[in-house]
């Protein structure tokens, strides 16, 4: 008597070379991406030396201001008038609250306090209490 055999169906199998080559792809752009984000080209400033200047951690409510020497005040790479400060941080604190936003101002060392002291005063103003300033150690 003869014993019957049977071919194996291994059924219906997926390829997913090409779904992890995409995963890839989309893995290195976004890190390439998000590094774009964080190194924005802004302008060069010469910020000031402070002695007991501490490394922070990032921030995603962080709303940060450069003031170049010549006074003109920027976020990003845009430049704004003084007068746009407060809407722009008005609008980060209605999107994360007070609490939690942070005003990170870049100022060069020769601008003067008369063009850092209304930011300080409209933060305040609308209760953010987390202001720092971006220097460099000696």
């Amino acid at each position: 008597m003869k014993v019957p055999t049977r071919t194996q169906d291994r059924g219906f199998a997926f390829n997913i070379t090409p779904l992890i080559d995409v995963v890839f792809l989309l893995i290195i752009f976004f890190l390439v991406a998000s590094h774009f984000i964080r190194h924005e080209n802004v302008e060069r400033i010469e910020l000031p030396l402070a002695s007991k200047a501490e490394e922070d951690e990032e921030s995603a409510t962080r709303l940060v201001v450069t003031i170049v020497a010549s006074g003109e005040i920027s976020i990003g790479t845009t430049t704004i008038p003084a007068e746009e400060f407060e809407s722009r941080l008005q609008a980060l604190i209605a999107k994360h609250g007070a609490a939690a936003t942070e005003l990170r101002i870049r100022a060069d060392r020769s601008v003067l306090y008369s063009n850092v002291e209304p930011m300080l005063i409209t933060a305040a103003r609308n209760g953010v209490t987390k202001v720092r300033f971006a220097v460099l150690k000696p």
